[in-house]
């Protein structure tokens, strides 16, 4: 824990000390009179100040401050390529699917809710990544809530959604996401999928024995414009789902899939964020992704019983860890 908030520490040094030479260097330049340079036209001095050299230095002790602050996640989006405005977008698909916006008097708070530690993670780390500010997380009855408390933060969020209240009853736009490149969009359903969506398998009887069916889905109670625009999104980046209404409450759904080509192509496009994990059912703890590859595996066999279909899935999830695993120590 000392070695992360030394790094923490020096991280933040670097994007504190780098911002604020960057500051310093632009008000040098506004003041800068000396006269030197090459003549331009009518004989006027072109003024190239020393100092100004020296601002792309600061950008990259900026980005490597950002990394080393950041988790491997949001370290591999830094990496490729993904702007401070892409990142908003994914902090806002986070907030979506699994948070809620809270402003009243002088407090403004963002929560983000869930089961899975790693999505707090990563959430806290884009929070201080985008706004400078480190939320706390804490445990609540088997599940965690994570708080940012940041008003620039909650008002980037209502401008790009005025009625963001995932949890009031509110109908939060994706259009904000929709506007991003395609690799944002790619990045974002896996976000969607990894904080409010699900994948499950069921078993049916035919003549010939028991065959595995999985299914992967996204929300249950889904507000039907944020429904609308998760489908489109899903859409976008070529994943085929359709749309069900809850029959318990008007308006709302959820999107789900057993096709196949979509199941496959949602796990070749990275799938789940890596450490999700089933909260519930015959595949409670496994890792979601292996729980993708297997299920997909599974549905073409046939099976003597439901025990043993749901045996041999379990198996195929082992070895999809397992092939994680090495492929992290083989990575580093």
């Amino acid at each position: 824990m000392r070695s992360r908030d030394c790094l923490n520490a020096i991280s933040a040094a670097l994007v504190v000390g780098a911002s604020a030479n960057i500051l310093y260097t632009l008000f040098k330049i506004a003041n800068y009179s000396e006269l030197q340079g090459l003549c331009g036209p009518e004989g006027v001095l072109i003024v190239q100040p020393p100092l100004l050299a020296l601002i792309p230095v600061n950008y990259i002790f900026i980005l490597a401050g950002m990394t080393g602050l950041a988790s491997p996640y949001v370290k591999d989006l830094v990496r490729r390529g993904f702007s401070t405005v892409d990142l908003k977008r994914l902090f806002f698909g986070m907030v979506v699917s699994g948070g809620s916006v809270y402003s009243g008097g002088k407090k403004y708070c963002i929560r983000f809710y869930g089961k899975d530690l790693v999505l707090h993670t990563i959430f806290a780390d884009l929070a201080y990544v985008l706004y400078n500010a480190r939320p706390g997380t804490t445990g609540v009855r088997g599940s965690y809530v994570t708080q940012l408390y940041s008003r620039e933060a909650v008002r980037e969020l209502r401008e790009a959604s005025p009625e963001f209240e995932t949890r009031r009853g509110g109908e939060p736009s994706l259009s904000f996401i929709l506007e991003g490149g395609i690799d944002v969009k790619v990045e974002a359903s896996r976000v969607l999928m990894s904080t409010g969506g699900w994948i499950s398998c069921s078993f049916v009887n035919t003549t010939c024995g028991v065959r595995a069916y999985p299914r992967l889905g996204i929300g249950s109670v889904l507000p039907s414009n944020t429904l609308l625009d998760c489908s489109k999104l899903m859409s976008e980046v070529g994943l085929r789902f359709s749309v069900y209404q809850d029959k318990r409450y008007d308006g709302r759904g959820y999107l789900a899939t057993s096709d196949l080509m979509t199941l496959k192509r949602f796990g070749n496009q990275g799938g789940f964020l890596e450490g999700t994990a089933v909260k519930r059912g015959e595949f409670a703890g496994m890792e979601k992704n292996s729980l993708l590859a297997a299920a997909v595996r599974a549905a073409s066999r046939k099976f003597s019983s439901k025990e043993e279909a749901i045996e041999k899935i379990r198996e195929l999830a082992t070895d999809e860890e397992l092939k994680i695993y090495l492929n992290r120590l083989m990575l580093g």
